[in-house]
């Protein structure tokens, strides 16, 4: 990153072509000292010159909606603390270095802008998107930053065309919301829950240069558990096939699946759902393990299915213009943070799956299974799907995809 030097202010300049003594040699200034006697005076943390994002809150809700804003740090900077310190009892050349250090400290930090294909206020956005923010955060000293906005500010199904243009630095989405532009996104579904297999098989570098040619870099795939899927209903099953002439919301990774198993697949994203269900437009949705409650749609179904099935994954993607542009620190670090994103989104999101379902129950809703003899064919009937969606839109890649997958124990 090129460094605009440091202008000295006019009226230092013109103090300087005054003076007609002989200047005296300039001390030697030890940058370190100095930094630390700045941030002595302005009880601000050493730690990258910028203090660590606190946890997220959730501010007074909006139009209906709640979001999350960063506290704000009582130790950073600001205006009056920068006005109140001390220059003018320094010399004027170490005053002039001190000012200099502080705004080219700033200047070289890097804030990221990202897109969320969830709500805000879901347990995807918040266990992976702000969480995977929050490690960057932390990794860089603060010198690395993201700020996330939600799908009211973009459609879930329009996001990646203004990530790849550069409107946006950064998406956290789901390969599903995509499949017009590519399926090799959504055919990750069809591939089972290994993240170190998944980067030593070559699925993920062949991803990875799938999306290069989009204008996208991926920094993670992110599996949502050790298992994908299960159905949200307003009635229980009763019999086979088990989703017989029900109207059910998903998204084309669950197409295949649904029409099997008698239902009607209804296209619709998750924020049209509760209002869907409550009017009987449909019968019920076909989603993650995570999330029901945070939707609401214990208020307006009364079951969700067992066992669940398959597996699913999302993506943290960034303009690739914009990652090239960083220098290779920085680079280095969101990628290792998004391996470790990977590693470890899986049993976190597990956990959680279960804590969920015994909030559900106590709210009402109950589990309905699947008819038995349904029940052997989910998971292959759902990954059958998943790669003819893939082979539609991708063929080449898509089809690379599942070569490497089978021969390294990935897909069923």
């Amino acid at each position: 990153m090129t460094r605009r030097p440091f202008a000295m202010p006019k009226g230092v300049r013109a103090q300087h072509a005054r003076i007609s003594e002989p200047r005296q040699p300039m001390p030697a200034i030890n940058s370190a000292e100095l930094t630390e006697s700045c941030c002595e005076t302005l009880n601000y943390p050493m730690n990258g010159l910028r203090a660590l994002p606190r946890k997220p809150i959730r501010s007074r809700r909006k139009n209906g909606h709640s979001h999350l804003q960063r506290r704000s740090d009582p130790a950073a900077p600001n205006k009056e603390s920068l006005m109140n310190f001390p220059f003018a009892s320094m010399p004027r050349r170490l005053a002039v270095s001190a000012m200099s250090l502080l705004l080219v400290t700033a200047a070289n930090a890097t804030e990221l802008r990202m897109l969320t294909s969830y709500g805000m206020n879901t347990a995807y956005t918040e266990n992976v998107a702000v969480r995977f923010n929050d490690m960057v955060a932390e990794a860089s000293g603060g010198e690395t930053t993201v700020t996330l906005q939600g799908p009211d500010v973009v459609p879930p199904l329009e996001q990646l065309q203004p990530v790849a243009a550069g409107v946006f630095d950064m998406l956290y989405t789901h390969g599903a919301y995509h499949t017009d532009t590519t399926g090799v996104g959504a055919a990750m579904d069809a591939v089972a829950v290994d993240p170190a297999k998944v980067r030593d098989s070559g699925i993920w570098d062949l991803i990875d240069k799938h999306y290069n040619e989009l204008g996208l870099k991926v920094i993670a795939i992110v599996p949502l558990g050790s298992s994908g899927f299960q159905y949200v209903l307003k009635e229980p099953i009763e019999a086979a096939p088990s989703l017989q002439g029900r109207r059910l919301r998903g998204s084309p990774t669950y197409t295949n699946i649904t029409t099997q198993l008698g239902g009607a697949p209804v296209l619709m994203s998750s924020g049209e759902v509760y209002s869907a269900m409550d009017r009987g437009v449909i019968d019920g949705a076909a989603w993650g393990l995570n999330g029901v409650k945070d939707l609401g749609w214990h208020e307006v179904a009364g079951y969700f299915t067992k066992p669940t099935f398959g597996q699913t994954y999302t993506y943290v993607l960034m303009n690739l213009d914009k990652f090239n542009g960083l220098d290779e620190a920085e680079r280095t670090l969101l990628l290792e943070q998004g391996t470790a994103l990977e590693d470890t989104s899986a049993p976190l999101l597990d956990e959680l799956a279960v804590k969920e379902w015994d909030e559900l129950k106590e709210l009402g809703m109950e589990e309905t299974q699947f008819a038995p003899e349904d029940v052997p064919n989910l998971t292959t009937l759902v990954n059958e799907g998943i790669w003819q969606l893939g082979m539609d839109k991708s063929a080449d890649v898509v089809g690379q995809m599942k070569q490497l997958a089978e021969e390294n124990g990935l897909t069923q």
